[in-house]
């Protein structure tokens, strides 16, 4: 009699010398053909074409493809990982058979009001830190770290914004408590943090960032905001500039990994002097820790030309101390996750 499917199925799985590791890698081998979709899906526009369900032939035109056949195909990659439908009716409303719509939570939220955010995850993911990995092997037997961050500086910025809900709240925190509403905020970026420190009445202060783009990025930022009376930025690395104190709180978030270890206490020395006696210094960023997203990123910085491996509170301390910093509180900001935040007073 003839063996069903399943039997022969069966008979497939367990014929591997390692039949639960076989089932996991293939399970964890579709996950990758999702982000990869989904990260295609946002190069070609799709998904954003998408935010209003359409055809094949109409969303071929906008997109301008000219290959039709792989095309289907993709389309059809995207139903079947579950970020697409297909279907003659969409949302309860007439459609024509084959129209495509959005139905992934992942694929609406690539599009939604955090959107830009979520695309440079995807990007620093799928582009930065492949890379990264693709080259490991050769960099771990002595070839060249990798010059990543002029390519991928501003999809690195964009995805720092992850816990921006979290760093701007404790932001706020820290400077309607500070003695004066003075700040300077090293490494500003997009000047989202300055953002923060204005909820306190009457506060003002400085932006300072490395980078042309960014500097004229968060002036436009302010602008928008209607702060650029209260918060100007400017172009400069801290290391050398002269810094207009002195300020009351200083912030350096999510970029101390950019500054070699044996720079860290000059570093330190240089923001304790632009401090008035009272003000304090907030440090935050992500630290090593044992838990797989700390060590990605560890890897990832410590492949990077420029970038340097995830220290410690603990090994900051005494760095704090020997610039003349004494009272010094850590706080963990997300619970299961080493992204902590320093305050060196």
């Amino acid at each position: 009699m003839p063996s069903s499917k399943w039997s022969r199925t069966l008979r497939a799985a367990v014929s591997q010398p390692d039949p639960a590791a076989h089932a996991l890698l293939l399970r964890d081998s579709q996950q990758v053909t999702r982000t990869h979709f989904l990260a295609a899906a946002v190069h070609l526009g799709l998904l954003e074409a998408l935010k209003t369900p359409a055809p094949v032939a109409e969303l071929a035109e906008r997109l301008g493809i000219t290959r039709t056949e792989q095309f289907r195909i993709f389309l059809e990659l995207g139903v079947s990982v579950g970020e697409l439908a297909v279907s003659s009716r969409v949302s309860g409303t007439a459609a024509a058979p084959g129209t495509y719509a959005l139905k992934g939570r992942r694929a609406r939220a690539l599009v939604g009001r955090n959107g830009g955010v979520l695309r440079a995850l995807l990007e620093e993911q799928t582009a930065y830190h492949a890379t990264v990995y693709h080259e490991l092997p050769e960099t771990l037997r002595g070839g060249e770290l990798g010059d990543h961050l002029p390519r991928y500086a501003g999809v690195i910025a964009e995805s720092s914004r992850i816990a921006e809900g979290v760093i701007s709240g404790y932001v706020r925190g820290a400077v309607s408590e500070a003695e004066g509403g003075h700040v300077l905020d090293v490494g500003c970026g997009s000047g989202v943090y300055l953002r923060a420190a204005s909820a306190r009445p009457g506060s003002t202060g400085t932006g300072l960032d490395l980078q042309p783009a960014a500097v004229e990025l968060a002036q436009r930022n302010l602008r928008r905001w209607s702060l650029d009376d209260r918060f100007g930025v400017r172009q400069g690395d801290v290391r050398e500039a002269e810094l207009d104190g002195p300020y009351d709180v200083i912030l350096l978030l999510n970029n101390i990994y950019y500054f070699a270890p044996e720079e860290r206490p000059d570093l330190f020395r240089t923001l304790r002097g632009a401090l008035r006696e009272g003000g304090r210094l907030v440090l935050v960023s992500m630290f090593h820790d044992s838990n797989p997203t700390a060590l990605n990123l560890d890897l990832i910085l410590a492949c990077t030309q420029g970038c340097y491996a995830l220290t410690t509170p603990a090994r900051l301390e005494p760095e704090l101390r020997e610039a003349g910093f004494r009272r010094i509180r850590t706080d963990q900001l997300v619970s299961g996750q080493s992204l902590y935040a320093i305050q060196a007073g």
